[in-house]
């Protein structure tokens, strides 16, 4: 290579950008010019989606002359690309050569363009690295589960087309899928763990690539349609699947892809980040949120992204996620983004994470990279529902979740940007925590820490006054949230499936009282005919990892985080489907602790006594 002076970058001009032009060097070196434009004014281009990773390895490539350093594994994308490119599509973007990464304002103006760099691409190129040829078989087995689709849904169109199934054996078998021990499924777990998959920029490169994306491999062959690997994921989801051990949980992430580019209508950016912050990561944390703005319904009005939104590389990212916080509670006026708060110092949630934000406040959600796999992360109480036929996820609480009886919030901040003020009630005090057991198999015996037994010889003092009848029903409503339509089954049937399993745990013990333990028994084998203890336990699952079984100072039951201690405050603050767990740090704050379930607070039972003057509104400085 005969340039040896570093390329230097112009500035680039409002509402520009550069491109970088092919030069299809037959001497084997990587050589090419950049071009700068105005992004209406652009030749047709394809953009480059492509994992930056953690490589050390760089190369130079001759760029107008000059030098400039990028990855091994990109300098082979690029030779790649210009065997596929001819004259009329010689031109291409791509963020580490087209981008100064060294200058933070370029950076942060480029971010702004990327949703409209992508959607004015011929297409989005994928190119998964030189690794992604040892997975070449995987291909084959997607292709199997798409035509598994194609031929039980002819005329899908979009994702909401398929219908559910619960996924059985026998029905595997019968689709003529591969037998789990085939090597085939070894490939698809081998290229989904591609670190593509999981990067969160590339979730807009997808949702905006006008054509079909495209998979680019190394060497021969013409590479992969986007559309094909994205139907099958979102037929796996929909069939059951997703939950196996079997499946790589980043088919979970290729889904979510589907879905968001199908939706005829921008996701709000709550939703975007409850439905990617744990399936997607970022190597800056700040990105979590930056690479969302361009798909983000608030961001797509004609006057752009909200001043507060702009992406500002210069903040910290505790600094980003409270304004983006404050953001959201101010214009929704609902709680639903709290379902991620990071919580009290030293917490569960925040020993799971990558990376420690230690000035991050209790309730401002942390959207930063997990340590751990998705089966160990505590579930949501806020979900993402369909809004309509457009496809569009909001995010909200399930019906049955209605604990501020619609009264929406107004938050308000204080001389300190790290506290906010929520308006609510105190309606009950945490007096018994039981951690549950943090358990991946679901159908294991034991769902506590505790055995069964010994739970159940806690609470029924405390409960001694409620009906037998009265306590099952609680206590297997609150381990499963409430939500026994998630499997499928009935309040009755569930009811049946919880009293089996309390049965087979409780029935050859001596509890604390004989009579009582007795009438419980007999109750229990009533209640249990036509029950399936393993079908509680899977439902159950979903809820107790990571939370503890509560029992409050009123003899209500409930769920909650798993740092939830005896005395915490259990609150209705105005704008949440649920009660809140608050800790008092001093007179004069609190911190969040996190969202539960608490039996009887559900259906806005504490507005009602509020409204009858039972109880009092406060206001909670939370810090």
């Amino acid at each position: 290579m005969a340039a040896s002076q570093p390329y230097a970058y112009d500035l680039l001009e409002t509402d520009s950008i550069r491109l970088f032009g092919l030069a299809n060097d037959v001497s084997g070196v990587t050589t090419g010019t950049l071009k700068s434009t105005r992004l209406r004014d652009a030749p047709a281009y394809v953009a480059l989606s492509y994992s930056w990773g953690a490589e050390r390895h760089i190369v130079p490539i001759e760029i107008d002359g000059r030098v400039l350093y990028i990855t091994h594994s990109l300098a082979i994308a690029i030779r790649r690309l210009e065997q596929l490119t001819t004259e009329n599509s010689k031109w291409v973007w791509i963020d580490k050569i087209c981008i100064n990464q060294d200058d933070v304002l370029e950076r942060s103006h480029q971010v702004r363009l990327m949703g409209r760099i992508f959607s004015a691409a011929i297409r989005t190129l994928i190119w998964l690295g030189p690794d992604a040829d040892k997975c070449r078989p995987a291909w084959t087995l997607i292709d199997q589960i798409y035509a598994v689709f194609r031929k039980h849904n002819p005329h899908a169109k979009f994702i909401a087309d398929i219908p559910f199934q619960i996924y059985s054996a026998q029905n595997h078998a019968a689709l003529g899928l591969p037998d789990w021990d085939d090597i085939l499924w070894k490939y698809l777990r081998l290229l989904l763990e591609l670190p593509w998959f999981t990067r969160t920029w590339v979730i807009q490169e997808v949702a905006f690539s006008p054509g079909d994306p495209f998979f680019i491999q190394g060497g021969q062959g013409n590479g992969y349609p986007w559309h094909r690997l994205g139907w099958a994921a979102s037929w796996l989801r929909r069939n059951g699947y997703l939950r196996l051990i079997q499946i790589p949980n980043e088919l979970q992430s290729v889904d979510t892809m589907s879905c968001i580019r199908q939706s005829l209508t921008p996701w709000p950016l709550d939703a975007l980040l409850i439905a990617t912050s744990i399936k997607f990561h970022a190597t800056d944390q700040r990105d979590k949120v930056y690479a969302l703005l361009g798909l983000a319904a608030e961001c797509r009005s004609p006057a752009g992204i909200p001043d507060v939104l702009h992406p500002d590389y210069s903040l910290d990212v505790s600094e980003l996620y409270t304004k983006v916080a404050l953001f959201l509670l101010r214009r929704n006026h609902t709680l639903t983004v709290l379902t991620r708060a990071g919580g009290v110092s030293g917490g569960v949630s925040r020993a799971q994470r990558k990376y420690e934000f230690d000035l991050l406040p209790s309730w401002v959600p942390n959207w930063c990279d997990f340590a751990v796999a998705g089966r160990q992360i505590v579930r949501s109480l806020s979900w993402l529902t369909d809004s309509d036929t457009t496809g569009a996820s909001v995010l909200g609480f399930p019906e049955v979740y209605n604990a501020a009886f619609g009264l929406p919030t107004k938050p308000s901040t204080s001389p300190c940007i790290s506290e906010v003020r929520l308006n609510g009630l105190k309606v009950d005090k945490v007096t018994g925590v039981f951690p549950f057991h943090n358990f991946l198999e679901p159908l294991k015996r034991q769902v506590h820490d505790y055995s069964i037994v010994e739970v159940w010889k806690a609470i029924l003092p405390r409960l001694e006054k409620r009906r037998a009848m009265d306590i099952i029903d609680s206590y297997i409503r609150t381990t499963t949230a409430e939500q026994h339509g998630l499997s499928g089954n009935t309040r009755d049937q569930i009811l049946k499936d919880g009293a089996a399993y309390l049965l087979g745990h409780l029935s050859s013990s001596h509890l604390c009282q004989e009579e009582y333990s007795n009438d419980l028994i007999v109750l229990l084998k009533r209640l249990s005919i036509g029950g399936n203890p393993n079908r509680y336990i899977s439902l159950a699952t979903n809820f107790c990892i990571q939370r503890t079984f509560i029992i409050t100072s009123n003899g209500r039951m409930g769920i909650g985080p798993a740092d939830t201690l005896p005395g915490d405050m259990i609150t209705i603050l105005f704008g949440g489907g649920v009660p809140y767990i608050l800790r008092v740090d001093s007179e004069q704050t609190s911190s969040l602790v996190g969202e539960s379930y608490i039996d009887g607070l559900m259906k806005g039972e504490a507005i009602q006594y509020w409204k009858q003057n039972n109880f009092v509104e406060e206001t909670f400085n939370l810090r």
